[in-house]
């Protein structure tokens, strides 16, 4: 009567198969990431980067082509897939930010599928859900650009790879060479993952036929790609302020790309846990030493090559981008929280973790929380709210950075409709880069006739920065200061005549 009992439960779990427990599993990790990254998107304001996908997303495709040539060609596809996307879903954060949730739900997925093709279904789940809270993935995750794509690109070819390699059908290797080229296109330092799969076949896969149909399909996509990676030499001038960057210490260098900036606990817990795995390396079994030796691969192969090219031939590293590295460190912290076999260890582990870097995650969702502080929302906010039809708005654009405040109207063109840009002379998409030819604003001159209300934008106080002759000037014409208004790093004046 006892066995009886037990029977059915027991073959009903045998009766599942594998895969399809593994992809159940990994369409639940995918969500769970994808709400982590999605929640609290639609607060923080854009900043400059954002606001330069959104300026490049709403030129028509011949412009968007012709302005690729001058600048950001190897984000050209993935301005296109914005395009698409804001055409659809529109242009708030939450929609253009959503774009990112997904591809780190993607990401997490893709992690739980390949961590299982080495081990338990166990240590991909737990992978996947490291992956899912690390401060940089729920940064990227909120961010308006390619670098989750890239992520999720990334883990999806090293899972075509594997495949191949099991299968070795041609079909495969096509759609390696496919992701590989993919990859550039949305991010071309995903490239950097041939000489890290290069370095995982040479360790573990010695076949003559397995090598060779990897190096076809790594020429393969290297040609393909080979006219974006001259485009992009060409325009390398538009990444000199990596050049103004702080410098890193290794520790620095070591632990921001998947967390960022920060050196709390979360950070130290991981480096304490991942320095244990490693000295227990010899206990794992060898599928699980293989995983090891490509999440390690994965991890330093583009951070060393990034490195010398950054010491070789000018500043071309900067941690986010090895956005399409951090999936490695989630695989490596896994086996580290699953080193012992008891289920609950690992995932108080991953529990602490989480707790850990709540703290960042919620910073990252605050209304200022991109680059240092970025007020373009308020900016214009305060102006919809307050500006009335016909009213004339000047925002400054002679502060070099990420701070003009001119960047809260290309950035949230609907807030300034009922407004007159007094300034604006040609759009950007004549100029070779993401900045319109505007009027200085002593010589607008004429341009202010029929203005009775004038709203002038600057970035930090008007007295300490390039408009402080302002008063002066519209004093001239007959405007006063009725009012002021300081956002997070900027003052807006209300002048009337």
């Amino acid at each position: 009567m006892h066995t009886a009992t037990i029977a059915p439960e027991r073959l009903l779990r045998r009766r599942t198969p594998f895969p399809v427990r593994r992809n159940r599993a990994a369409s639940a990790v995918g969500l769970v990431a994808f709400i982590v990254s999605f929640a609290g998107s639609w607060v923080p304001s854009y900043w400059f980067d954002e606001v330069a996908t959104l300026m490049a997303a709403r030129l028509s495709w011949r412009e968007l082509f012709a302005f690729t040539e001058y600048i950001d060609v190897v984000h050209l596809s993935y301005y296109s897939l914005m395009k698409v996307w804001i055409g659809v879903f529109g242009e708030s954060e939450a929609a253009t930010r959503s774009l990112s949730a997904l591809a780190i739900g993607a990401a997490a997925a893709g992690l739980v599928v390949l961590v299982s093709m080495f081990t338990s279904l166990h240590v991909g789940v737990v992978s996947g859900a490291i992956f899912a809270v690390l401060p940089h993935v729920t940064f990227i995750g909120v961010e308006a650009r390619s670098y989750a794509l890239s992520a999720a690109v990334a883990v999806w070819t090293t899972v075509v790879l594997l495949v191949a390699l099991r299968s070795g059908r041609r079909r495969w290797w096509w759609a390696y060479a496919a992701m590989l080229i993919v990859g550039a296109a949305v991010f071309l330092y995903s490239l950097l993952l041939i000489p890290v799969h290069g370095f995982f076949l040479w360790r573990r896969h010695r076949g003559r036929r397995a090598v060779l149909a990897w190096l076809a399909a790594a020429v393969l996509a290297g040609l393909v790609t080979l006219p974006l990676i001259q485009e992009g030499l060409q325009q390398k001038k538009q990444i000199s302020w990596i050049a103004y960057q702080p410098g890193r210490d290794l520790w620095g260098i070591l632990s921001e790309p998947a967390f960022q900036l920060s050196r709390d606990v979360a950070t130290g817990v991981s480096v304490v846990a991942l320095v244990l795995a490693l000295c227990f390396a010899r206990r794992l079994s060898a599928a699980r030493r293989r995983l090891l030796g490509l999440a390690l691969a994965w991890f330093f192969v583009p951070l060393l090559v990034l490195l010398m090219a950054d010491a070789a031939v000018g500043s071309v590293f900067t941690p986010r981008y090895l956005s399409f590295a951090v999936p490695a460190v989630a695989v490596l912290l896994a086996l580290a929280f699953t080193i012992t076999p008891r289920k609950p260890v690992a995932w108080l582990l991953v529990a602490a973790l989480a707790l850990a870097c709540a703290p960042g995650y919620l910073a990252q969702r605050t209304p200022l929380a991109k680059n240092d502080g970025s007020d373009f929302a308020q900016i214009a906010d305060y102006i919809e709210r307050h500006a009335e039809p016909g009213d004339g708005v000047f925002l400054e654009d002679s502060n070099f950075g990420n701070t003009q405040p001119r960047l809260a109207l290309s950035g949230y063109p609907a807030a300034f409709a009922n407004t007159t840009d007094v300034a604006f002379v040609r759009s950007f998409k004549e100029t070779g880069g993401f900045s319109d030819i505007t009027v200085e604003f002593d010589r607008l001159g004429s341009r202010l006739d029929g203005i009775d209300r004038l709203w002038l934008v600057t970035a930090g106080a008007p007295s300490a920065g390039d408009l402080r002759g302002a008063p002066y000037v519209l004093g001239v014409q007959g405007f006063a200061a009725v009012s002021e208004f300081e956002t997070n790093r900027s003052t807006i004046v209300l002048y009337e005549r």
